[in-house]
C-alpha cells in the first residue's frame, strides 16, 4: 500500500527524525479527513476532503489511497453521492486503515 521509495526520499530530504514527525502528522490529519469524508453528505465537502487526502497521500507514498481519492473526487463532482461513490468511500476507508497501519509500523521500526 505504501511506496517505500517515497518514504526513503523523504528521509533523505529532511532527515530520519523529521520524516518520522511528518509521517505522524500525515497519519493524524489523514484520519480526520477520512472520517470527515465518510460522515459527510455534502458533495462539495466530500470532494474537498478527497482532494486533500489525495494530495497528501501521493506525497507520502500512499498511492492506492491517493488513486481511490482521485476517483472519489472526480465521481462525486460529476455524479453526486451515488452508490458508486459510496463504494469508493468504503474502499478508501479500508485502504486508509491498512495504509496507516503500515506507516505506523515504519514509524515504530525507525
Amino acid at each position: 500500500m505504501i511506496d517505500i521509495s517515497l518514504i526513503e526520499q523523504l528521509k533523505y530530504d529532511v532527515g530520519d527524525s523529521m520524516a518520522i514527525e511528518l509521517l505522524k502528522v500525515f497519519v493524524d490529519e489523514s484520519k480526520k479527513l477520512v472520517e470527515q469524508m465518510l460522515n459527510s453528505t455534502n458533495t462539495n465537502d466530500i470532494e474537498l476532503h478527497a482532494h486533500s487526502l489525495k494530495s497528501s497521500s501521493y506525497s507520502f507514498g500512499a498511492i492506492h489511497l491517493a488513486q481511490t481519492c482521485q476517483l472519489i473526487e472526480q465521481k462525486v463532482k460529476t455524479n453526486g453521492l451515488n452508490p458508486e461513490v459510496r463504494t469508493l468511500l468504503k474502499l478508501a476507508d479500508s485502504q486508509s486503515k491498512k495504509t496507516f497501519q503500515q506507516i505506523n509500523q515504519l514509524i515504530n521500526n525507525a
